[in-house]
Formats: structure tokens, C-alpha cells, sequence
């Protein structure tokens, strides 16, 4: 594993699993010349399977160098464990834990797009300081800011330390309070829901809708766009988060969302969503 020099510390990071998430959260720590490692268990749902041996899908190809399958691969303990993944916690806490466990003096930063900071330390018990962070699929990647919060126990040491890795990476960093899907993932996943829902009651076409709101708007996308640029299947966890966080039907999805993710239409990582697109992979 590479080493970073970060205000005169060496800070190894080490991110979690082989979603598509990760890989772009990779191309940005490698476009900024933060070195890092993949971690994949066995059993990670995001590889391929071919004669009962795991395969690397197409997005983590550029990565195999930094691709690691076991603990014991991991040779220099990391300093930050990073998880990109915006699902529910009780959905990427055994990763999170068995790496946590075997590596008790590492800061955890985990996508709190879909539960919080604080749910993510009451499972593992306060035993290590955890930083929310917004990171959106095809949205972070190319924006120059981001929003950090920190579990209601975690320091506020802490969450300075992230937030000078991120400044390092190149982003503006935003503090914000500890709730499900942050500040602006929830507001857009709200927009997408509500525009998903004229859509599905044909109270005007797609293309009509995203005509409006990027004419009317000035939003870069379309919403219905937006919504397959980021993934499909990331606005619906996020939305069904909300839901089960606030019970308020502002935030209940619109069943197209659903819909299309059994589909596997998740949108332009997919190849098809409200649109169709030239290519993707799952």
C-alpha cells in the first residue's frame, strides 16, 4: 500500500469494496496523486463469478494494481478507511467491522448518503471515530465540493482530519449536521422523486420535464437525466432512507425508481434508465 504525506503525517487510505463508488472515488484519489488500496472480500457482491472464481468487473480494471482480496494483503495499516457505498448501514457494516476490528487506530469515512455517522458508530460501538460524507456517483467526482459531517461521539480532531484530506483531493469542504443523505443529495433526490412522479402520471413527457428544469432552472441536467447520470439505484436508497428516517410522503419513491432497479435499468451505469443509453456496466 502507497503512502500519502498529509501535513507531515503519513496517511494511508484504504477504501471498501468494488462498486463502481469506489472506482470513482479512486479516480479521483489517483488523479490527485493520493495513493490508495481496494479492499475486496470473496464474497463482494460487485464481482463477476466464472468457474467459481471471482472476476473483476470492467470498472476496476485500472485498478488492479492497488486491488487487495484479504487482510492479510493489507501490509501497512491504514489510517482511513474509506467506504463509498450509499446503502443502508446494516448493509455495509460486516465489511466495515471486519476491517475496523483488525485495524482499531484507523479513522472510518463512510457515505452517509443512506443512514448517518452515528448509526454507523453505534454499530460498531464507538469504537472508532466515523465522518460522514456525501459522495454522489457521477455528480463528486467532477464537482469541487463536498459535504462532511461527524458522528455525534466522534472528535472534532477527526473530522478536521478528513476535511484536509479532502481539501488535499480537491475539494471544498462543507460541515454539515448528521442526517440522512446530508444537504444536497437530499434535496435532489427529493426533485428526482417528484419529477420520476410527473413523469410516471403523465403530467408531461421526460424530455419536456428536463427541458423545464434546465431552461427554467438552469440545472446542468435534466432531472430524470440526472437521476441515471448518478444511478438510479443510488437515488432510491437514499429516497427509501429518507423515508424510513422521517416517515414523511415527500420522501415515499416513486415506484418507477424501484421498478427499473429490479430491471437492473439503473441509468447510465446500466446502459438504460429514463433514457437509453450507448454503454455502461453494472
Amino acid at each position: 500500500m502507497a503512502i500519502y504525506t498529509l501535513e507531515d503525517k503519513r496517511t494511508s487510505i484504504l477504501l471498501l469494496g468494488g462498486s463502481r463508488h469506489s472506482a470513482e472515488m479512486a479516480i479521483r484519489l489517483r488523479d490527485r496523486e493520493i495513493p490508495f488500496s481496494i479492499y475486496l472480500s470473496f464474497d463482494d457482491a460487485h464481482l463477476f463469478s466464472m468457474s467459481d472464481l471471482p472476476v473483476l468487473p470492467p470498472h476496476l480494471i485500472p485498478f488492479l494494481n492497488e486491488v487487495v482480496s484479504t487482510i492479510s494483503d493489507i501490509t501497512i495499516p491504514p489510517d482511513i478507511i474509506m467506504d463509498c457505498l450509499p446503502v443502508a448501514a446494516e448493509l455495509k457494516i460486516p465489511m466495515i467491522h471486519e476491517v475496523a476490528e483488525e485495524f482499531p487506530q484507523a479513522l472510518i469515512m463512510s457515505s452517509t448518503l443512506a443512514c448517518t455517522a452515528t448509526e454507523i458508530m453505534h454499530y460498531i460501538q464507538d469504537s472508532h471515530d466515523v465522518i460522514g460524507f456525501g459522495f454522489i456517483p457521477n455528480h463528486t467526482g467532477t464537482t469541487n465540493i463536498i459535504e462532511l459531517t461527524k458522528g455525534l461521539n466522534a472528535s472534532e480532531h477527526s473530522l478536521r482530519k478528513i476535511e484536509s484530506l479532502m481539501n488535499a483531493a480537491g475539494y471544498a469542504c462543507e460541515i454539515v449536521e448528521d442526517r440522512v443523505g446530508l444537504v444536497m443529495p437530499r434535496i435532489l433526490a427529493t426533485l428526482m422523486n417528484e419529477a420520476a412522479f410527473a413523469f410516471l402520471e403523465e403530467v408531461a413527457t421526460r424530455d419536456d420535464i428536463d427541458a423545464a428544469m434546465k431552461s427554467g432552472v438552469n440545472y446542468p441536467h435534466g432531472l430524470l437525466e440526472w437521476a441515471d447520470i448518478i444511478g438510479l439505484d443510488t437515488v432510491l436508497s437514499i429516497l427509501d432512507a429518507l423515508y424510513a428516517e422521517y416517515r414523511q410522503e415527500r420522501y415515499r419513491p416513486c415506484i418507477l425508481f424501484r421498478q427499473y432497479v429490479r430491471a437492473r435499468w439503473i441509468g447510465k451505469a446500466g446502459g438504460k434508465g429514463f433514457y437509453t443509453h450507448a454503454s455502461g456496466f453494472a
